[in-house]
């Protein structure tokens, strides 16, 4: 099926060739990949694409690394293992003496604080600033403080420009100690804002504002100085301590047992001192003129120079080499790495492909050497292939993911319609009335497994999830006489909202759902961008979704739907679950906590059902006869240190 495939694609064939020719001079790399898109950036506190984590991960190392076949933590730029007070709340890190920076630097725990601050500074700080802010201690109360300056700072800096301000940032600027002294300077601004919640006083107060002849600059300088010299002061309090220039010592705010795990991921890893000489500076201080912390985009660029700086400088195995936008990234091994001598491949080349079936024909034709992702229009052949061993360099990664679809809890009307999901009876209904064995096993063909738990079962060790609910349709119609739709009381339609890839899967579940359960379902089909935006705003009744795990722990997956997290689109609230899990981060015990999270797991997945799991994915990836050391795994971490290619 395969050969067939390809042979009539004769015209992409030449387009990869066309794509090869244009290098046709430079020698090819020791190992060569497959990359969908170009990465979206190179710089560690910014990035979450599954993609630009590979690369990172490669490119940098934290205080620990990967172990390539069972991605468990293991020694990183630290030395294995670290100390750890008995209150398992203090971790002390011994930095490698021999560990080096790509310009022969060493590697100081300065440069860790550096990077981990940087994760967390508005400015800088992006999705998964949380593995700092949640974890290291005073650092969510840090980066609050931050946020609320910056807030204030740039509702200044706007005033000062003669732009309105919104009511929000004018709220906090009144709470600010420097609107004392706005007072005290007179004028129209002096007067005293209105209640909080009269919104016709704020608009004329906003008015008042933007109109008074106030030297809101000053005002701005005098709070930015303020800011400035309080920053250094309130980040002492974070549980980051450099007891010298070889020694890190990090405080907990609660105990991990995770904790290993979270310092090899790509947000906390260490950036070189090079990358102040691009930072933005206003009045002599390191900050925007609205206080966040800024740099040159341009700072993850091998060649670039400014200000004297003399280029990305990394830590990893390898270095960015050369990076040519929409076509290639090449890795060159890092001479100073600390265990150099065992890095095989000298040249990595993450290539970019105008489309997949362009990068499976180059795969086929000796091109490339490994497939990271292989989401083909026929994906199931590709399963086949590798389930039944006719291909064995295809291979089906159980991963660590689960695609679920969202229920809407909280809205009591979307969009003008009643939403008759607040009623957890309806949406365990509609649970119990989806066959997802049919949906994975006839529908996809994929190699997926079915799921009736958010955390993939057997996949993480000392955890297993809750068994979930089955197929029962006779149990689903009687929840909706209990919820009050008798026979005969229709049930408002439900509209599904989706992306084009989820178009079979959504078709099946409407046929499930009509057929069981009398309900009428809606499709609404929309590109990735729009369907974000009104999942996150939860203009939707039920809508597609999925995860990745971030770390080898249910709480990846369970912390999800905490009241108020920013990933719980759902709108999701039970104060038992939440409850559970705040008990299980305290729990000191491992069978202990190991319960807590299954209980609070069930909940969710058997009561409440905010969620509707589907499937657990298995990724397909291939991997040449002649690569070694590059191993499949649940969690599609790929060192490439210990890669070696036989030519």
């Amino acid at each position: 099926m395969i050969r067939v495939l390809l042979l009539g694609c004769l015209l992409l064939i030449g387009l990869a060739g066309a794509w090869y020719g244009s290098r046709a001079s430079e020698p090819p790399a020791d190992f060569r990949y497959v990359n969908p898109s170009d990465l979206h950036t190179l710089d560690p506190a910014r990035m979450s694409w599954t993609p630009d984590l590979r690369v990172a991960l490669n490119v940098w190392e934290g205080l620990t690394s990967y172990d390539p076949q069972t991605t468990a933590p293991v020694e990183g730029t630290a030395l294995w293992p670290p100390t750890c007070s008995p209150d398992r709340r203090v971790y002390t890190f011994a930095l490698r003496p021999d560990a080096r920076w790509s310009n022969g630097d060493p590697v100081t725990a300065a440069d860790f604080i550096r990077g981990w601050r940087r994760a967390v500074e508005p400015g800088t700080a992006a999705d998964y600033a949380f593995l700092i802010t949640d974890y290291v201690a005073g650092a969510k109360e840090y980066g609050r403080w931050r946020l609320e300056g910056v807030g204030v700072l740039t509702a200044l800096s706007r005033l000062s420009d003669g732009w309105r301000i919104t009511p929000e940032q004018a709220q906090a600027l009144v709470r600010h100690p420097i609107w004392r002294d706005v007072q005290a300077a007179g004028g129209p601004a002096s007067l005293p804002p209105p209640a909080a919640d009269d919104k016709p006083a704020w608009d004329a107060f906003l008015d008042r504002l933007t109109r008074g002849a106030v030297d809101w600059r000053g005002f701005h300088d005098a709070a930015f100085e303020a800011h400035v010299a309080e920053m250094d002061e309130r980040f002492a309090s974070v549980g980051l301590r450099a007891v010298d220039e070889r020694t890190l010592e990090v405080r907990l705010a609660r105990p991990c047992p995770y904790f290993l795990d979270l310092t090899a991921f790509p947000t906390l890893m260490p950036i070189h001192a090079s990358i102040e000489l691009l930072r933005e500076c206003y009045r002599g201080a390191p900050l925007t003129a609205e206080g966040l912390v800024a740099y040159d985009p341009q700072w993850t660029k091998p060649d670039y120079r400014r200000n004297g700086y003399g280029g990305l400088v990394s830590n990893g195995a390898y270095g960015v080499a050369d990076w040519r936008f929409k076509r290639r990234l090449r890795l060159a091994a890092n001479p100073y790495y600390h265990d150099r001598e065992t890095v095989a491949c000298q040249t990595v080349d993450m290539l970019v492909y105008p489309d997949v079936s362009t990068s499976l024909l180059a795969y086929e034709t000796g091109e490339v050497d490994f497939l990271p992702a292989m989401e083909v229009p026929f994906d199931h052949e590709i399963a086949r292939l590798a389930e039944s061993g006719e291909r064995p360099d295809f291979h089906l990664c159980v991963t660590l993911a689960t695609y679920f679809f969202n229920f809407n809890c909280a809205s009591e009307e979307v969009e003008g319609r009643p939403n008759p999901l607040r009623d957890a009876r309806v949406r365990r209904a509609l649970s119990l009335a989806t066959d997802r064995e049919a949906l994975v096993k006839r529908v996809l063909q994929r190699g997926d497994r079915p799921a009736h738990s958010l955390v993939p079962p057997d996949a993480i060790p000392g955890y297993q999830p809750p068994a979930g609910l089955r197929p029962d349709p006779e149990a689903a119609r009687r929840l909706l006489v209990e919820a009050g739709y008798a026979p005969g009381s229709e049930v408002p339609p439900l509209e599904i909202l989706y992306t084009p890839s989820d178009e079979r899967v959504c078709q099946a579940l409407a046929r499930m759902w009509e057929e069981e359960l009398g309900i009428r379902v809606e499709l609404r089909c929309k590109e990735t961008k729009t369907f974000a935006e009104d999942r996150a705003a939860q203009r939707y009744l039920i809508a597609r979704a999925n995860w990745y795990a971030d770390y080898n722990d249910p709480t990846t997956f369970l912390d999800c739907l905490l009241t108020g997290n920013g990933n719980n689109d759902s709108g999701y609230a039970n104060p038992a679950y939440d409850a559970l899990l705040a008990e299980a981060a305290e729990a000191a015990d491992a069978a202990v906590r190991a319960e807590l999270l299954q209980q609070a797991e069930a909940l969710i997945v058997e009561q409440d059902c905010p969620i509707l799991p589907i499937l657990h994915y298995a990724t397909p990836i291939a991997i040449k006869p002649n690569v070694h050391g590059l191993y499949p795994n649940a969690r599609l971490v790929f060192p490439f240190r210990y890669v070696r290619v036989e030519r």
